[in-house]
């Protein structure tokens, strides 16, 4: 079920729900960390700051306006910046933000992650790793990984986390684990050589 189909505030939070424990059992996210948002219309649903993504309840959703704050803007996600430009830079409707361990291990040694096994080269041939060598910031970069979601599935920035963007969390769910198995191999390839 695409997001914009939801119709109940519980059938939005099952969603978010599903999605974020999928993220924490999969180990993508610490018990606070990453961040999860939806956009329907000129709205978007963001989690709220320091929210624990595999134990979501109804408070830990934000909707707030994708252009201008609002009453509940300060308690969304400090990365709301981050999600807002992506809203307003594209078409995409859902965006999952998380710190896959070994993904963020190699932005600290490249500027692009290149995968190498069959379904990353297929799905996320080039990761661009955005703030190469520049200090990372709770919400910082924003113009420049929307700018590059515009043309990848996936972005890390320089070590802190990924932003995956797509028509559904799933989508980006989806995109987000890939980029962690695919970060995983070059990972033990890259320790297995003499």
């Amino acid at each position: 079920m695409g997001e914009g189909k939801l119709s109940t505030r519980n059938e939005l939070l099952h969603h978010f729900q599903s999605v974020g424990a999928d993220l924490y059992t999969r180990g993508v996210v610490s018990m606070h960390g990453g961040n999860l948002s939806i956009r329907q219309e000129d709205n978007l649903v963001i989690t709220r700051s320091g929210s624990r993504l595999g134990y979501l309840t109804g408070p830990d959703l934000v909707e707030t306006g994708v252009n201008k704050d609002d009453a509940n803007t300060h308690l969304a996600s400090t990365e709301i910046g981050v999600h807002r430009a992506i809203y307003q830079q594209s078409l995409f409707k859902a965006v999952v933000h998380s710190h896959p361990v070994h993904a963020v291990a190699l932005s600290f040694l490249d500027d692009e992650i290149n995968p190498q096994d069959e379904g990353g080269k297929l799905f996320i041939p080039e990761v661009p790793v955005i703030g190469f060598g520049k200090e990372p910031a709770p919400g910082g970069f924003a113009r420049e990984v929307a700018e590059a979601l515009k043309t990848h599935a996936v972005v890390i920035v320089h070590r802190h986390g990924s932003f995956a963007r797509g028509m559904t969390l799933e989508e980006a769910y989806v995109i987000t684990e890939l980029l962690e198995i695919s970060c995983r191999i070059l990972y033990i390839v890259r320790n297995m050589k003499p």
